[in-house]
């Protein structure tokens, strides 16, 4: 969860919490009154409901202020800067990639849309052109299986179609937030075998801008290692960095 979403979730917890505690005055002042001075017809039934929706409600939001605060000491740790020019070159690289792919699937977006008219046009004309039942059905097969082919093929692309924002906006959010990811998940994995880090000075960004080196710690060596990963249209910019215990 980014620090935005959870920044977002604790103001909505703390504006939830204020109202519950606002229900919950109004509440108890009602059943001081032996619940006559009552004009939202309170009874014990809503006190309970509304005591154990604040304790729920402080519960959720002491875990969302844990959570933050473990994300705003992973955003303090991302400091080694060798991981960090690894990384940011990756992104510029995925982020000049997805725009040159939409650039295709926007042209590819063009003849979809001209194919489907084409479709709608005979589907409508159908009586008129004498069209058989099993002509129609196979025509709604091509085109069902046409349109599930094309989403298909470009849904590397059409991931970033989500949120509110635009798709160019959304693509780098998420790609910044995968950067992170792969940070937090490098060193952690380092952590693992060396414990705390104290010398990153032997890392170092290869010819092929790949990641390698060894990182000291206060348990030993670690090993970095950088290879490539291959997979469906993800092959200019997809690695693995290997992270092993050096003897």
């Amino acid at each position: 969860m980014t620090r935005e979403t959870l920044e977002n979730r604790i103001a909505g917890k703390e504006k939830a919490l204020d109202k519950l505690n606002k229900k919950m005055d109004r509440i108890l002042k009602a059943q001081e009154s032996g619940w006559e001075n009552n004009p939202y017809y309170y009874n014990e039934r809503d006190l309970q409901y509304t005591q154990r929706d604040i304790e729920e409600a402080k519960e959720a939001l002491a875990k969302y202020k844990d959570m933050l605060e473990k994300e705003i000491e992973k955003e303090s740790s991302r400091n080694v800067k060798v991981l960090v020019d690894f990384l940011e070159n990756w992104k510029a690289k995925t982020i000049e990639y997805f725009r040159a792919e939409k650039a295709k699937y926007d042209e590819a977006l063009k003849e979809y849309y001209a194919k489907d008219k084409e479709y709608c046009e005979k589907y409508n004309s159908r009586s008129r052109l004498g069209l058989t039942r099993e002509e129609i059905k196979a025509l709604d097969k091509e085109h069902r299986e046409y349109k599930k082919n094309f989403n298909s093929r470009w849904s590397y692309v059409t991931q970033f179609n989500h949120g509110s924002k635009g798709w160019d906006e959304t693509m780098q959010r998420d790609i910044e937030i995968e950067k992170n990811r792969k940070y937090d998940d490098i060193i952690e994995r380092t952590n693992a075998i060396v414990g705390t880090i104290t010398d990153a000075s032997n890392l170092y960004i290869g010819s092929k801008q790949d990641l390698n080196g060894y990182i000291i710690g206060e348990r030993g060596k670690a090993e970095v290692r950088t290879i490539g990963a291959g997979g469906y249209n993800i092959q200019r910019f997809h690695f693995r960095t290997l992270v092993l215990e050096m003897k």
